[in-house]
């Protein structure tokens, strides 16, 4: 008897590995979608003076990572329900981004929390263990597996991949200047 091959209908057709099924990365992206969720959630279910302030969260690198994982998520679960090509680019595209940007977020948040926790969050202000994790592990964490397990090979070579950060960088720095110039923070 010869081995059956996997229909379209179980399997992504741009996934790097074949095994992972939809379901499984259907339910990856949906526990990501759940967690980011959540981590919104609690910016304003315990509003800071930060919510007040110019930019909101957003004027931090922590959130606007966030921002783009929870969007990485929502096109990669829309890709698993729907298998659109053009989806898949968009979430891979995406992930592309954000993935390294969260790692490295994870890396320096926590490597400085080592340190002195009050370099990275103010002493008046809480923040949960659980809320901590959320912000600054899980988005890595899943980032990671999506990118590693459930996404084609990379697409970008060296020069384009440091255009990109480049790009990034800049970006962020012309939006913490603006941030700036309102709170004076």
């Amino acid at each position: 008897m010869a081995p059956s091959t996997p229909s379209i209908a179980t399997y992504h057709p741009l996934q790097r590995l074949s095994s992972p099924s939809r379901g499984i990365s259907a339910a990856i992206h949906v526990a990501g979608i759940i967690s980011f969720t959540l981590s919104y959630k609690y910016l304003i279910d315990f509003p800071t003076h930060i919510n007040a302030s110019y930019g909101w969260h957003w004027q931090y690198l922590t959130i606007l990572g966030l921002t783009v994982a929870y969007a990485t998520f929502v096109f990669g679960l829309l890709a698993d329900l729907t298998l659109s090509p053009r989806l898949f680019l968009i979430k891979n595209t995406l992930s592309l981004c954000s993935a390294p940007l969260e790692v490295l977020i994870s890396i320096l948040y926590w490597g400085i929390c080592m340190i002195d926790r009050t370099l990275v969050v103010p002493p008046e202000i809480h923040l949960a263990p659980l809320a901590d994790f959320g912000f600054h592990a899980a988005p890595s964490i899943l980032l990671v597996i999506d990118l590693l397990f459930l996404s084609p090979p990379w697409t970008i070579n060296a020069l384009p991949a440091m255009g990109l950060s480049s790009i990034i960088a800049v970006a962020y720095w012309a939006w913490v200047e603006q941030c700036y110039k309102h709170n004076g923070l």
